[in-house]
């Protein structure tokens, strides 16, 4: 891979707590490799030498060990291995519904492959618009260029005798091109005991984990593949386009085998699709390729797969989609037993001294009562969410210029991944094709979630999600606030028992993504006494399911509004891991502004202070906040963009479900043209109207209320506001004022 790092590596998982079994994975040039367990200290901080502090902490898995080079499973494809013999004297037909989308493309793409272990059998494949089938390794038909991106086609091949036939079908000849190809085998086709694969060639390695399948292939087909059958005998062949009733009928009365790709709601095992005519095993979807995606019968009357999955029979597979690189183990071994929850890391260090260290997140023992009375609730679905993202090249095609690669893409890490995906992309990237990344996972190497990664888009190179939420941990333990971790996984998986006995929980500075579970437990939370700071801004956005809490695996579809990166397509909102509504929470009647008083107002351009409030009611209701703060200004300096509201910001909107009672204690004001109001909240606009020169309503709140069981909420609205805390080595506003509000909290 063109920039890899020298070495780095992966965990088994994100979450642990003391003495759990933990599972090293590690890739790198073949040398001998240092391996430590180090607790995590602070995130990068302009002008400071070193960019991450560690302390070493004693352990049994500590020493040296050999890595060598792994390869991903990267690429998604579908596999079953068929009971009996296919095939016979009265002939075999194999067919597939196709959609392409890279049709064009140079490099050979496998559609089907029906070949037992001897390599023995057939080959549906395409290259730059043709279609071709070769049987035993010979190519024996192909088509002239005829493919068509974005539009249905079936796909015929007939065996029988020495004799074979491609036949390619458009379902509409407006948009696509038929043909019939005859060819001769060199002897006739025999009965085989094969393997049946779909979008790509040569599966092995296949694993089957808690919702999901990873293995191996290769020449991936990218595109959606529907109503896969074979059929016994040549007597009745199903019409084009083909009809999945139809294809059951004659398989279940000749024999052969046919699947839906439908989504199911099964659980730990939707990845199989299971047949729907002729007695065969499920098909296996490996590397997750999306389903709950429109097929061939889609007649736009249903927008959800949940309405009518017989025309959501389909499943795009992308040569991108991975859900787990699968790679051996460098070790396995158990975490010390006794030592504190907190933020730590397994240190990799390479031959020539380059480390990389792979956090991971100790949660404190279980059950009451609690032996520190804060909560970090570190957002591990956000990290996943922009895992190894390549925001930078979307931005640089935009704007049409590159950015600084010295100074930016040195210190971005998931710059050594853009030229390949051999670690996987995050949900803000594109496939190939153009289509979303739906999936992302812990199961990788992720080379943005390290405490020393400085955000490409940060002039002063400060932290952003994992990196930037560092800043606080660092505060918190200077100022003497001890706290125990709590992540997202454990918030969907254990609700607001994980939260019980806290005074006070604080999120990380982009909560973007959440499931229903984690809005829950965050509700019962509040409503039953405790107290929450919302730290952040652009937070609790996303409708986010889970495909495996335990790794994770998180889901997402953006559906068509929100600041996003690519917009799902017609009738393909719905998520498969949760089967619910995706796209955002503001849309399913769950805003922000209901928990914690803001929601997403703006984001982008420079960083602004916040100014106080001059209303005397407010000050008055609220004398606590505002003692020790010097002058009107709170957070004028900071490491994010030069002050403290800033990156993405939120406001109040009582119209969305602000609590009446609520104190505006501080708003930024007079942002940049910059800074753009969320998409979402507009619905007209003229010249200039959603910038933050001319629209009022592009601002951050700073705000508090109490609760009716004797809790509170305290919101900050800014991603940048961390970066403030430690400006003059914590002595401003910013720190001051969230100190004040801890310890009226605490007290």
């Amino acid at each position: 891979m063109r920039n890899a790092p020298p070495v780095t590596g992966y965990l088994d998982r994100l979450t642990y707590r003391a003495g759990d079994p933990l599972t090293v994975y590690a890739t790198g040039a073949k040398q001998p490799v240092g391996v430590r367990l180090v607790r995590i200290g602070r995130g990068p901080v302009p002008g400071r030498d070193l960019p991450a502090e560690v302390a070493e902490i004693e352990w049994d898995g500590a020493g040296t060990y050999p890595v060598e080079p792994q390869s991903s499973c990267v690429g998604s494809f579908a596999t079953v291995e068929l009971e009996g013999r296919i095939g016979s004297e009265a002939g075999l037909a194999v067919g597939i519904d196709l959609w392409t989308t890279l049709a064009r493309a140079a490099e050979v793409q496998t559609l089907a492959e029906l070949i037992d272990a001897d390599g023995r059998g057939l080959v549906l494949e395409s290259r730059a618009g043709r279609f071709a089938l070769r049987v035993d390794g010979e190519l024996i038909a192909e088509t002239e260029a005829i493919a068509a991106d974005r539009s249905w086609t079936s796909v015929l091949a007939i065996l029988h005798g020495d004799e074979a036939e491609l036949r390619v079908t458009a379902h509409d000849p407006l948009y696509g091109s038929s043909a019939t190809v005859a060819g001769a085998l060199s002897r006739p086709f025999a009965a085989v005991a094969p393997r049946l694969t779909l979008a790509a060639r040569g599966a092995r390695d296949l694993h089957l984990a808690d919702g999901y399948a990873r293995g191996r292939a290769e020449a991936h087909f990218t595109g959606k593949i529907a109503n896969p059958f074979l059929l016994n005998g040549l007597a009745d062949l199903p019409p084009v386009p083909f009809d999945a009733e139809r294809i059951d009928a004659l398989v279940g009365g000749r024999g052969g085998a046919a699947w839906s790709l439908a989504p199911r709601n099964a659980g730990s095992q939707r990845f199989l699709c299971p047949a729907s005519a002729g007695v065969a095993s499920p098909l296996v979807l490996a590397n997750l390729p999306n389903q709950g995606v429109t097929g061939p019968n889609w007649d736009a009357t249903v927008v959800s797969f949940r309405e009518k999955p017989e025309q959501y029979a389909a499943a795009h597979f992308h040569s991108t989609d991975l859900v787990d690189v699968g790679w051996t183990p460098l070790l396995e071994t158990a975490l010390p037993s006794g030592i504190e929850s907190g933020v730590y890391g397994v240190e990799l260090r390479a031959a020539d001294g380059v480390t990389d260290t792979i956090p991971l997140f100790l949660a404190a023992e279980p059950g009451l009562p609690r032996r520190r009375r804060v909560a970090f609730l570190m957002p591990t679905f956000c990290y996943l969410a922009y895992a190894n993202e390549d925001l930078i090249t979307q931005f640089e095609n935009m704007h049409g210029h590159r950015f600084n690669d010295e100074s930016i893409a040195a210190q971005a890490r998931s710059r050594q991944v853009h030229q390949s995906r051999e670690f996987g992309a995050s949900l803000y990237d594109e496939h190939l094709d153009g289509s979303g990344v739906h999936y992302s996972s812990a199961l990788r190497p992720i080379l943005d979630m390290r405490a020393e990664y400085a955000f490409w888009s940060y002039p002063e190179d400060a932290g952003r999600a994992f990196s930037g939420d560092l800043y606080l941990a660092e505060w918190l333990e200077r100022y003497g606030y001890d706290f125990d971790v709590v992540t997202d996984e454990q918030l969907h998986l254990q609700g607001s028992s994980c939260l019980a006995g806290y005074d006070i929980v604080l999120t990380g500075s982009h909560p973007e993504y959440s499931s229903g579970p984690m809005l829950d437990a965050l509700e019962d939370y509040r409503d039953e006494g405790g107290s929450l700071c919302y730290l952040g801004g652009n937070g609790f956005y996303w409708v986010t399911g889970v495909v495996n809490a335990a790794a994770p695996v998180v889901e997402t579809r953006r559906g068509n509004a929100g600041v996003r990166s690519w917009d799902s397509p017609p009738g393909e909102i719905d998520l498969v891991s949760s089967w619910e509504p995706g796209g955002l929470w503001r849309y399913r009647g769950r805003p922000p502004q209901r928990l914690f008083g803001v929601g997403m107002a703006a984001a982008g351009g420079v960083s602004r202070p916040y100014r106080l409030t001059a209303d005397q009611r407010v000050r008055a209701a609220a004398p606590w906040f505002f003692e020790g703060i010097e002058g009107e200004l709170i957070g004028d300096v900071g490491f994010v963009r030069g002050a403290a509201a800033g990156d993405e910001i939120d406001r109040v909107d009582f119209a969305l479900g602000t609590p009446p009672d609520t104190l505006i204690l501080a708003a930024s004001w007079d942002h940049e043209e910059y800074a753009q109001r969320a998409t979402e909240e507009i619905q007209q606009t003229f010249p200039g109207s959603t910038n933050g020169t001319n629209d009022p309503e592009i601002h951050a709140d700073l705000v508090y209320f109490d609760t009716p069981a004797g809790g509170s909420v305290f919101a900050t609205g800014s991603i940048a506001y961390f970066g403030a805390l430690l400006v003059d080595d914590g002595d401003n506003n910013a720190s001051r004022a969230l100190r004040n509000v801890l310890d009226h909290m605490l007290a």
